[in-house]
């Protein structure tokens, strides 16, 4: 697959995400990488039939958030996609491998796709990572945890909207 074909993979994506669950918000961000994060990047998108990851939002019966500890701050539950995995499914094993909760997905949030890029000026590698909103039950393994609100250190602006 080539950035062209990614571009495509991701019209394809939003297109099939809008039939099924309707309107979509689609929060798209450049992400500057180094030259070898982006070749790691093509590559993948070469040899695989899909990109990009999904990952999920999710309350307690409290409103409390669930998040998990990454390096870079407290992000939701999420992965990458595999070839020929769906979204939904993606999300939902993402959830129960990072938390040990199962959980119940309802919609879709927002899809936000990183366009990737470095110094030397190639196209843009889109990355679109499906959001997902719905709620789980129980306490999460280690690395997880319910939050009242979204800590200041997390991963990104947007999941500050959490605490909403």
């Amino acid at each position: 697959m080539s950035v062209t074909a990614a571009c495509r993979h991701l019209d394809r994506v939003l297109s099939e995400l809008a039939a099924e669950y309707g309107n979509l918000e689609v929060v798209r961000e450049p992400r500057e990488v180094s030259a070898e994060e982006y070749d790691r990047l093509h590559n993948r998108v070469r040899h695989f039939d899909s990109c990009g990851g999904a990952g999920a939002w999710l309350r307690d019966s409290s409103g409390r958030v669930l998040l998990v500890e990454s390096d870079e701050g407290w992000r939701e539950p999420g992965a990458t996609r595999q070839p020929g995995d769906d979204p939904l499914d993606c999300a939902r094993q993402a959830v129960r491998d990072q938390t040990g909760l199962d959980p119940r997905l309802t919609n879709v949030r927002h899809v936000h796709v990183r366009y990737c890029q470095d110094w030397t000026e190639r196209d843009s590698i889109p990355l679109p990572f499906v959001v997902f909103t719905g709620d789980a039950a129980g306490e999460p393994h280690e690395g997880a945890r319910w939050h009242e609100s979204v800590p200041e250190d997390r991963l990104y602006d947007l999941l500050g909207e959490l605490s909403d």
